[in-house]
């Protein structure tokens, strides 16, 4: 049994009020498996149904048709409390880390939140779990008491990373985390992210506009162009000898292309 199993997903979006015509179909007709301690790459251009495919997966968008299936069991359409505690086991790390952490809220005080809330940790041993987890991204414990503007871009993503690991989730769903860092930040995470793996034995669908990012992160690709899917499999084979025009073109648009993790 796959860890996470997508069948025939749709997204729609309702047009303004007083719109005309009918609701944006953002994803239609989707399907996706992962396994445990896998990375599925998710590329394609921004509007091709990405983010909105890992949202549905988290509970940030509402399919419209299809099911999500975690461990075999049906999680498209749960109660509020039952997403609560999917997020024990289902996290996201988002693009934009400034705008995910809370300003006025200092970094233990977020990390800590969710112990102290949903597993009823008392005070002394969710704060141990923040500053274990704050170690694991490469983090001093200290950063606790500091507030998100006090970081840098890059700190305020391992920090993101911090709070998705921090109720040791399965399935971490990164919607283009590097894409607002620095080059040289960029790298730095994306290697965090292999090492967390390694260690934790986590699943990741990886989510990128750059299909070169997706080849040295995932071990297979799914290539998404207006919202439907148009290859899929191994990483070798999609980056290596593409089947469809929009991959050999995503690929035409990168110099060069790395080893992957599926190597």
């Amino acid at each position: 049994m796959s860890l996470l199993e997508v069948l025939g997903l749709r997204v729609a979006y309702p047009r303004r009020p007083g719109g005309h015509g009918h609701d944006v179909v953002a994803v239609d007709g989707v399907n996706l498996h992962l396994e445990r301690g896998e990375t599925l790459g998710l590329v394609g251009e921004s509007g091709s149904g990405k983010s909105s495919t890992g949202h549905a997966l988290v509970g940030l968008a509402r399919p419209a048709a299809g099911r999500i299936l975690f461990h075999g069991k049906d999680i498209t359409h749960v109660s509020a409390r039952r997403r609560r505690e999917l997020g024990q086991h289902v996290q996201i790390v988002f693009q934009d880390p400034h705008g995910s952490l809370n300003p006025s809220r200092t970094v233990g005080r977020t990390l800590a939140e969710p112990l102290r809330v949903v597993r009823g940790m008392s005070r002394r041993a969710a704060d141990a779990r923040v500053a274990d987890i704050l170690t694991q991204v490469g983090m001093p414990p200290e950063t606790a008491s500091r507030y998100p503007a006090a970081l840098s871009g890059g700190q305020r993503q391992r920090v993101a990373i911090a709070r998705a690991l921090v109720g040791e989730p399965e399935l971490i769903v990164c919607d283009e985390p590097t894409s607002a860092l620095d080059l040289s930040v960029q790298a730095q995470i994306l290697n965090l992210l292999l090492d967390l793996q390694r260690r934790l034995g986590l699943s990741y669908l990886f989510i990128s506009h750059d299909i070169d990012v997706v080849r040295h992160m995932a071990h297979r690709a799914a290539v998404l162009f207006r919202g439907r899917i148009v290859e899929q499999g191994p990483i070798e084979r999609v980056t290596g000898h593409p089947g469809h025009p929009y991959t050999r073109a995503l690929l035409a648009a990168v110099p060069s292309v790395s080893g992957g993790a599926g190597t």
